[in-house]
């Protein structure tokens, strides 16, 4: 069955980083979006008193954002998700569930503290939750004389230019080909330029201690990429490339990625069993803390 990205559900939390992220929406347009629900949750803390939430600040600066993006031909809904000790990541994920939404988009956290504090623990709790494909939008903060008060975040990239290179690190698994099949998608709809398929050998694997069986597991690979390869259009087939590596998973494939100037990843969020899903669920997330571009994260199917 075909993923589709017809509809977003876009995690806003009315800081500067949300100017970002509704910045990038419209070149989502590329995957098949159509309709985005900006969604805002205000938790309300317990108070014995009886307290009165003004959202409607919320809703003016939601408001600047579904006209910004109605004018790309978008059409836009608002979830203003209001309640006592309400938790952000749940609301978002409920959120998506009852508008039948196809999948997430959030600002990811950074490297810095600065960013931690802004979208970091929702969009880390998205990721773990969500039964729905997640793209994250990565930030930066350019600091200035290391003045916290001069700090400003950016763009780790132009997301127009997002599908120029895609790489998609896979370790073979059901839900690695679930993203593969994203990518086939729209390398049939002709949007992907150029695409690397990237495999690491863990540095736990034993055949790695021993030469002879190093090499003859890195044919294997070799040969199951070749085939991944041949299942591409002519144009993207000259074009795909593929490197094994060996290593730490998710350092490897960041690294892989700046090296060969990747512009977005797409990647399954999860591994073939209880070991390896915990394993996979790890790396993604390490790829999601490290990583400059977007990252595509594909979960499994749901049952």
């Amino acid at each position: 069955m075909s993923i589709l990205f017809k509809h977003a559900v876009v995690a806003l939390d009315l800081s500067e980083a949300s100017d970002l992220v509704v910045s990038c929406v419209p070149h989502l347009k590329k995957f098949g979006m159509k309709k985005v629900t900006l969604v805002n949750v205000v938790p309300i803390p317990y108070s014995t008193k009886r307290t009165e939430v003004n959202t409607e600040e919320h809703r003016e600066a939601l408001e600047g954002y579904k006209k910004q993006l109605e004018a790309e031909d978008l059409t836009v809904e608002i979830d203003i998700r209001s309640g006592v000790h309400f938790y952000p990541p749940t609301e978002v994920l409920e959120s998506a569930k009852e508008r039948d939404a196809d999948f997430v988009v959030i600002g990811n956290r950074g490297h810095s503290k600065v960013q931690e504090m802004l979208m970091g623990s929702t969009a880390t709790e998205v990721l773990h939750r969500s039964d729905l494909p997640v793209y994250l939008i990565n930030m930066e903060v350019e600091w200035y004389d290391d003045d916290v008060e001069k700090r400003k975040l950016v763009l780790g990239q132009a997301h127009e230019k997002s599908l120029d290179h895609v790489m998609h690190p896979t370790d073979f698994s059901e839900n690695a080909y679930r993203a593969f099949e994203v990518i086939k998608n729209l390398d049939r709809e002709g949007l992907i330029k150029k695409l690397s398929l990237v495999h690491v050998q863990g540095h736990h694997a034993i055949a790695l201690k021993d030469p002879v069986s190093r090499d003859e597991l890195t044919k294997q690979t070799e040969q199951i990429l070749d085939e991944m390869r041949d299942q591409l259009s002519d144009n993207t087939r000259e074009n795909a490339q593929i490197y094994i590596t060996f290593g730490t998973p998710a350092k490897e494939i960041v690294s892989a990625a700046e090296d060969n100037k990747a512009t977005m990843m797409i990647m399954g969020s999860q591994g073939k069993g209880f070991v390896e899903r915990f394993f996979i669920g790890g790396v993604s997330n390490q790829v999601t803390r490290q990583s400059k571009i977007p990252v595509l994260l594909v979960p499994a199917e749901r049952e």
